[in-house]
């Protein structure tokens, strides 16, 4: 029985001690095994392992820039950024926080009722979103400054240490949608999405500084822990060439206009003839860029829920755009005076040269009729032919320029290409080149302004170029840029590209507008005591292809005082409910702005009451035929001495005269032409 214990015990001590070696082998091992990696980590992976235990401990923290505002030429404040606050309570303590406990949640209950009282928030609900595992809860977000500093003060007396404070800028709008469509707005983001706000983004947003602090594993700032600030650098205020006051009178009256026609929009600019300055761009309907994802109005809004998400941003794209820079439009009769310019500077034709109106013009096959048909202007100057606004005549005095001398001076009035001007999304025209017009009828029509399309941008520009003196001046809407001092940090000078036309040719065509005045369609901006030169224009618009009757564009450009023009007017109005005419649609609201700027801007009566006392008395005296059929208007006008148009949107040669330019109790020169509406 020993003798079995002994052997046993001699096999098992061979078996323990290899158990022992094999166990100390693994062990060692492991160890190599570890002492291997602990070696990779500490002398080959430093940099990676380094970069990763930065992002777990260090917190990088933006500090968002003040937005700059946006100024009128004046420096007052259409665009402001405000600060407003994003309030948290924290829930659990950071990493090194000795407070008690009890204590925090002492704090924390009193924390919760200070924020109900002073933030207005429903402590249920505070005490709702309390239930979560995460370290802190957001309780309010955009609190302006004032209800702020009534909270900071009352966190300071309490001494809670638990609410905390985020900050960051908010963009407003403080006229609501003034200016709307050059200013813009901005993203979610903060970034411009139209506008001013988008092609001046890189200057409004300052640059955004970094707090960078050390942190635990759950992201919470260590007290112990050292850290890095980078100021912010706010952004630069933009400096406009609008003026408060004139954009609010083009406002007001294009509203006013709205009313009136019930077209599908009305537009407006005001420039400044001798820098391009726009003084004033507007656009009815407009948008509030306070809200610039909601229409305003109950009923557009009910239409706008109802919309897909696809349709809806196609409805908000459509409610910022500008038409005044990115949509086209066949400029009609004024574009008169540019061709007229070019046959001038040409030596095509003089003011004084003769053309012949038979109420129609044949070239080629096609009959282009004067709007004064089936009566016609017979023989006229060149000046008379523009004031008449005679297509006729028009298509004469083209034709003894031809294309490529007319083709040259599109290019110098810069009708084929973008003017330039600051705001995003400006279009190109469409305009047709020697080889693509349609002969001699596309040659025709292109002399009234029919068969090309431009922008409103480029209209205006062109003819200022005449109204300045014959210079083509790059449109600007920015003067400059200035800090939060006033201190005007970058101009930005007014661009003369080019002469267009001799200051003798400009002064010809000046002359001319003045007769169109006086004499011709732009009797309604005929203001005692002032010079003023205008040009209508109406255009038919193209539906199911072909130009239609009953859809018209109706504009009007004025300048004023002609001896030495201070502004310069165009006034768009897009299908007007049952047509109309430059004269009769447009020439209302031009006449409005225009009065309302001659008084803003001081400009005094040049005209002397005696002068115009005898002018007067050298007029016939135009009698109210309102009301009459056209045959009894037609006796009354004959019997003054005085010839008729009628002006009818159906074309109809019988009908009751429902209004009358010039109007009863104007003076005309003897022989005028009174225009009669059916409308």
């Amino acid at each position: 029985m020993a003798n079995r214990t002994r052997r046993a015990a001699a096999v098992g001590l061979p078996t323990i001690r290899r158990r022992i070696i094999l166990s100390f082998a693994i062990v060692a091992m492991l160890f190599s095994v570890l002492a291997f990696r602990i070696g990779y980590i500490q002398v080959v992976a430093t940099d990676q392992y380094a970069s990763r235990a930065a992002e777990n401990q260090i917190k990088d923290e933006v500090i968002p820039a003040r937005r700059g505002g946006i100024l009128d030429r004046n420096m007052k404040e259409l665009a402001v950024s405000s600060e407003s606050y994003t309030i948290y309570l924290r829930l659990k303590p950071y990493s090194g926080d000795k407070t008690d406990p009890e204590e925090r949640k002492k704090q924390i209950d009193a924390a919760v009722v200070l924020l109900s009282d002073t933030l207005g928030v429903d402590k249920a609900k505070i005490e709702s979103d309390m239930r979560t595992d995460s370290s802190r809860i957001r309780v309010a977000r955009d609190v302006d400054k004032n209800r702020m500093n009534v909270l900071a003060t009352a966190i300071e007396e309490q001494g809670l240490n638990v609410i905390e404070v985020e900050e960051k800028s908010s963009r407003g709008y403080p006229l609501g949608a003034f200016a709307a469509h050059v200013l813009g707005s901005v993203n979610n983001d903060g970034h411009g999405q139209a506008g001013i706000e988008q092609s001046y983004d890189s200057y409004l947003s300052g640059q955004s500084g970094r707090n960078i602090i050390n942190a635990d594993a759950r992201g919470n700032p260590i007290y112990a822990g050292s850290g890095t600030v980078y100021d912010k650098k706010d952004g630069l205020n933009v400096v406009t060439t609008l003026d408060e006051t004139i954009q609010y009178h083009v406002e007001d009256a294009i509203k006013k206009g709205y009313d009136d026609t019930k077209p599908k929009r009305v537009e407006a600019i005001v420039m400044q003839p001798e820098t391009g300055d726009v003084l004033a761009m507007a656009k009815y309907p407009e948008y509030d860029p306070n809200e610039p994802y909601t229409p305003i109005g109950s009923s557009k809004i009910k239409k706008f829920d109802k919309l897909t998400a696809e349709e809806q941003s196609a409805y908000l794209s459509e409610m910022w755009r500008n038409p005044m820079v990115s949509d086209l439009y066949e400029p009609g009769s004024v574009f008169k005076l540019i061709t007229v310019s070019a046959a001038l500077e040409e030596g095509a034709v003089t003011p004084g040269t003769g053309v012949v109106c038979n109420g129609a013009y044949q070239v080629n096959d096609r009959t282009i009729h004067c709007h004064v048909y089936p009566a016609s202007h017979g023989w006229q100057t060149v000046e008379e032919a523009v004031g008449n606004s005679c297509n006729p005549g028009l298509i004469q005095i083209m034709q003894k320029m031809g294309y490529d001398k007319y083709s040259k001076y599109l290019d110098l009035f810069g009708v084929t290409q973008q003017t330039g001007i600051d705001l995003p999304a400006e279009a190109y025209s469409l305009t047709q080149s020697q080889a693509d017009i349609s002969g001699a009828v596309g040659l025709a029509t292109m002399s009234f302004g029919m068969g090309f399309n431009i922008t409103p941008i480029e209209s205006i520009t062109a003819i200022n170029s005449i109204v300045n003196g014959g210079e083509y001046i790059r449109p600007r809407i920015v003067k400059a840029l200035a800090d939060d001092d006033g201190n005007i940090v970058k101009e930005f000078e007014p661009t003369i590209v080019r002469q267009v036309i001799s200051k003798q040719t400009a002064e010809e065509v000046k002359h001319m507008m003045e007769f169109v005045t006086s004499e011709g369609g732009g009797y309604a901006l005929s203001i005692p005591g002032y010079r003023i030169g205008t040009k209508t224009g109406t255009s038919q618009k193209i539906v199911d292809g072909t130009y239609s009757n009953d859809h018209v564009v109706c504009s009007m450009v004025a300048a004023a005082p002609m001896e030495d023009p201070k502004f310069i007017v165009l006034v768009v109005v897009d299908d007007p409910e049952g047509g109309g005419f430059g004269s009769t649609i447009a020439a209302p609201i031009v006449r409005e702005i225009t009065e309302e700027l001659l008084r803003y801007l001081n400009i005094r009566p040049t005209l002397e009451d005696g002068q115009a006392a005898e002018d007067q008395a050298a007029k016939t005296a135009v009698p109210n035929v309102k009301g009459m059929t056209t045959a009894e208007a037609k006796e009354a006008l004959k019997a003054a001495g005085l010839k008729y148009s009628l002006q009818s949107v159906s074309s109809l040669q019988n009908f009751k005269v429902a209004e009358q330019y010039p109007k009863s109790g104007e003076y005309i020169e003897p022989g005028g032409f009174v225009y009669l509406y059916d409308r």
